[in-house]
């Protein structure tokens, strides 16, 4: 077992595409870490009862030696707020929001929750991790040019985000990923792999990212580090 930092996922149990915890689960064991995990959902779009996760939250509490938590899928505005009360909680903790905005051709944001999200959990939260495809789903912002890109992650700090992240953004032919740290701002930059589709690699990103802070790294290196877990997830094709 591994002896590395603990790493929590508040996620559903299956989302669809390789999403949840349980995927989640197999990128901390890759990345060294230890895993707990907190079931919001059971299968998309029902969510468990709100009773259910607060004793979930509390547990993970009191287990203690926290080291980052991963926010997936939730579901309502009461969700959310209860999400958004456990990482207020711990402020030095390293909180990560990846919400997916479709599982498949599913759509699971609602605008009860995407409002929920912007009014509790971004100003909660230590990262707001954002697929640059899903920009106008979640947050109405589209990007054409590399200002635009640099706009959108300053519109979602000025939504109430401390750090936001956006990934996957195709770029002449390479894939851009937009790390912005409180105005400071960073461009990391991959070549773009002609591979078969891989599915799940939103939250794949997510908990990659999750884990290199909980490892101790800075937000930049953290978001490198996930960048090149990506690369690493395509070309092996899974």
């Amino acid at each position: 077992m591994s002896e590395g930092p603990l790493v929590v996922s508040v996620h559903a149990l299956d989302t669809g595409a390789g999403e949840g915890f349980v995927a989640d689960a197999a990128i901390a064991a890759e990345l060294d870490c230890r895993y707990a995990s907190v079931a919001t959902s059971v299968l998309v779009p029902e969510p468990l009862p709100l009773n259910v996760v607060a004793r979930q939250l509390d547990a993970i509490a009191s287990a203690g030696a926290m080291r980052a938590m991963r926010i997936g899928f939730l579901r309502g505005a009461d969700q959310v707020e209860l999400v958004a009360h456990a990482a207020l909680r711990a402020p030095l903790l390293p909180t990560v929001l990846a919400f997916p905005v479709r599982a498949g051709t599913a759509a699971l944001l609602d605008a009860d929750t995407r409002d929920a999200l912007v009014r509790h959990l971004f100003p909660a939260v230590s990262v707001v991790v954002v697929r640059a495809a899903e920009l106008p789903a979640l947050a109405g912002i589209d990007v054409e040019d590399l200002a635009g890109l640099r706009d959108a992650g300053s519109k979602l700090r000025g939504r109430g985000a401390k750090a936001v992240v956006i990934a996957g953004w195709p770029w002449r032919g390479r894939v851009l990923d937009l790390v912005d740290d409180d105005g400071r701002v960073a461009l990391l930059d991959t070549a773009r792999l002609q591979a078969p589709r891989v599915p799940g690699l939103g939250g794949a990103y997510a908990a990659a990212l999750t884990a290199h802070l909980a490892r101790g790294l800075a937000l930049p290196e953290a978001a490198d580090a996930a960048q090149r877990y990506i690369g690493f997830r395509l070309a092996r094709g899974r």
